[in-house]
């Protein structure tokens, strides 16, 4: 019966987070949040992110709970992004047979003048299986200004259920426990408001990627099978978000681990890196037949135009205030500093934990969320969603009382974050909400994931493979 008090309790919370965005509508248009919604928002937060917190990876209904926490953001304003407003903006162009990667996405009649400041005489940034997406679900709704955004969550729907099929099975492969893979990687507060509340793409890039890690787990046809669906999967993935690429060298990292013989050379890891390396890249290009590569172009959306959480981003946002060098030349040189950081981040991360050619020495989970935060810190664009990306793949780390500390205490963060932000500077907000967790740190307060264990081993590989 207590469970089933806070899972009432975060139910509760979101109907409050959901009740607020309405009040605060004001015509849809784009404006900072009033105080008043932003204590309200950040109130439910804290009620949602302690009610998720006291279930624990114990709770036994975990996909049930955030089916019910989902449900009433499914007709919910977008929260905390109007990115769904974009998306709807370029399904109706879409839908009418305009280019999106030729006319920028504010021109798109009616539903482009909810777009935001930053992106509204800008083109397209998704890729064509993307837009082809967009463009269904514009058509659906008629392109109507409320049901469009909202169904833009059916893509978070999906992969919700995704997941909900794929973690169990990942964790079982790799001796975690399905609760805790769940409850972190499911269930967690940051995932469920920023997919289905937010409506953010991200979402199903993610789940396609875990399930590709869970693709190269199949060892039949002599271990070639598992690739090659894996491949498939993160092709489609980048043809939701291009972003997915990143993911491709954690599966190679974890297939090569599952795959390599006693005594391995390095052509063997090439070969076990091109096949599914190849068949992502034609499987991206085939779902880009129908639009191109036109989010390439120059008038696309620089994420580097808006500030966000990355350190980069503020360095940028300097550049523009104080009229240091001109706009155009300070965001690309920002773009090309934050490339140049991210490949030698990658290339470190391979050095330190990366596949390679000898028996021994990699660490396949660790690599695969380097790769990630390093990207997510480097990029010129840090956004509260973006740590979806690594929330479903934590529990497969090794683990210990600190790594526990360490996730808790960012889940917190990015759980809180987005109601500042949307009154406040992202760097504000970010020492706002430092205080109270730096204070938590100081206690020594560690969570539920600690209170659930592993079978023994430094890592958590399938044990017909240790």
């Amino acid at each position: 019966m207590r469970n089933w008090l806070w899972v009432l309790a975060g139910l509760l919370s979101v109907l409050v987070l959901v009740g607020a965005a309405f009040l605060d509508a004001r015509g849809l248009l784009e404006g900072g949040a009033p105080w008043w919604r932003v204590f309200v928002s950040l109130t439910a937060h804290v009620v949602l992110l302690t009610a998720w917190w006291q279930l624990g990876p114990r709770w036994h209904r975990p996909v049930t709970t955030a089916a019910l926490w989902s449900l009433p953001m499914l007709a919910a304003l977008p929260l905390h992004s109007r990115d769904a407003y974009a998306y709807a903006a370029t399904g109706w162009q879409v839908a009418r047979g305009i280019n999106p990667y030729e006319t920028p996405i504010g021109q798109a009649g009616q539903p482009g003048l909810l777009v935001g400041v930053h992106w509204h005489e800008t083109t397209s940034v998704y890729p064509s299986l993307q837009l082809d997406i967009f463009g269904l679900l514009s058509r659906l709704t008629g392109g109507d200004l409320f049901w469009t955004p909202a169904a833009m969550r059916l893509q978070s729907v999906l992969a919700l259920v995704i997941l909900a099929w794929v973690l169990p099975r990942l964790a079982r492969q790799f001796g975690v426990d399905e609760r805790l893979a769940l409850w972190a990687g499911l269930l967690n507060p940051v995932i469920l408001v920023q997919w289905i509340g937010g409506a953010h793409n991200d979402s199903l890039m993610v789940a396609l990627a875990v399930a590709a890690f869970l693709a190269v787990t199949d060892l039949g046809w002599r271990g070639w099978r598992g690739l090659i669906v894996a491949g498939l999967l993160l092709g489609t993935a980048m043809g939701i978000k291009q972003s997915a690429a990143l993911f491709g060298l954690g599966v190679v990292a974890v297939a090569w681990r599952l795959r390599r013989p006693a005594r391995s050379s390095w052509w063997q890891l090439a070969a076990v890196a091109v096949v599914p390396g190849a068949i992502t890249v034609l499987t991206f290009l085939a779902t880009s037949v129908n639009w191109g590569l036109g989010w390439r172009n120059p008038t696309a959306g620089n994420p580097v135009g808006a500030s966000s959480n990355a350190p980069l981003s503020w360095v940028a946002s300097f550049f523009r205030y104080r009229q240091i060098l001109p706009e155009g030349v300070s965001d690309g040189a920002i773009g090309l500093v934050s490339t140049m950081l991210v490949a030698v981040a990658v290339v470190l991360c391979w050095v330190k934990w990366g596949p390679k050619g000898r028996a021994t020495g990699d660490e396949p989970w660790i690599f695969t969320v380097a790769v990630l935060v390093s990207f997510m810190f480097f990029a010129p664009a840090l956004q509260p969603w973006y740590l979806t990306w690594v929330l479903p793949l934590y529990v497969f780390l090794p683990r210990s009382e600190l790594a526990d500390k360490i996730f808790l205490t960012v889940v917190a963060a990015f759980a809180l974050l987005p109601a500042l932000q949307d009154a406040l500077a992202p760097y504000v907000a970010m020492m706002i909400v430092a205080v109270p967790l730096w204070w938590r740190w100081r206690r020594s307060i560690v969570g539920p994931p600690a209170e659930v264990t592993r079978d023994p081993g430094t890592m958590p590989f399938p044990r017909q493979f240790r």
